[in-house]
C-alpha cells in the first residue's frame, strides 16, 4: 500500500530537530547550568564563611572563659597597671584595659589588650602570651571592679566589656560585643 505524497511530506518533517530548535535547546540548557554553577558557588563561598566564623567565634568564647575561669578562683583583683599589682585596687567607673590578681597558687596573673589582642602573663608581667586569633580583632577591652578591697564588705566582682570584629576578609567580618559579670569565688572578708 502506498500512502498519499503529503503523508510522506509529513513524516519526513517530523523525524528530527531543526537547527532553531536545537540552538535554542542548548541556550536554555547552558542558562539552568549557570545559574546552578552560581548557586552551588555562592553555597560553597557561605559555607566557607560560616566556618571561618565558627573558629573565630570559638577562639573568641575560649578567650573569655580563660579570662573567666582564672578569675573566679583568683583574688586581690588590682584595676589598671599603676600601683602595686599585688594590692587590690578597684576602677568602678573609669575600668581599664589592664587587669592583675592572684591564682590560687599564688601567682600573680595579668590580662591586658595590646593593639588588637589579648594577652596573658602568669609570672606578674614578665612574658606575655596572646589568647586571642589574628583573626580576632579587639578594639575594646574593659574591665570594672567593685569590692576588690577587703575593707569595702562587697563580694569582690569584675565587669568585663569586650567589642570587635571577627573574620579575615572585610566582606566576611563581623562586629561582635560581649559583656560579663565574673564574681570571685571565695567569701571575701
Amino acid at each position: 500500500m502506498r500512502l498519499p505524497a503529503t503523508h510522506h511530506s509529513f513524516l519526513a518533517r517530523q523525524r528530527g530537530f531543526t537547527l532553531i530548535e536545537m540552538i535554542v535547546a542548548i541556550g536554555v540548557f547552558t542558562v539552568v547550568i549557570t545559574i546552578a554553577v552560581g548557586a552551588l558557588t555562592s553555597l560553597a563561598s557561605a559555607n566557607r564563611k560560616a566556618q571561618s566564623m565558627r573558629i573565630v567565634m570559638d577562639n573568641l568564647n575560649f578567650a573569655l572563659e580563660n579570662i573567666a575561669r582564672n578569675m573566679r578562683v583568683g583574688t586581690a583583683y588590682h584595676c589598671g597597671p599603676t600601683g602595686t599589682l599585688t594590692s587590690p585596687q578597684n576602677c568602678p567607673v573609669s575600668g581599664s584595659d589592664f587587669i592583675a590578681f592572684q591564682n590560687s597558687r599564688g601567682q600573680t596573673v595579668i590580662f591586658r589588650k595590646t593593639g588588637a589582642r589579648i594577652e596573658k602573663s602568669e609570672d606578674g608581667g614578665l612574658s606575655y602570651i596572646g589568647i586571642t586569633a589574628a583573626e580576632l580583632s579587639v578594639e575594646t577591652l574593659m574591665f570594672y571592679v567593685e569590692g576588690a578591697t577587703s575593707a569595702d564588705g562587697l563580694q569582690p566582682k569584675v565587669l568585663l566589656v569586650m567589642r570587635g570584629t571577627a573574620g579575615v576578609k572585610e566582606k566576611e567580618q563581623t562586629t561582635f560585643s560581649v559583656q560579663t559579670t565574673i564574681s570571685q569565688r571565695l567569701i571575701d572578708s
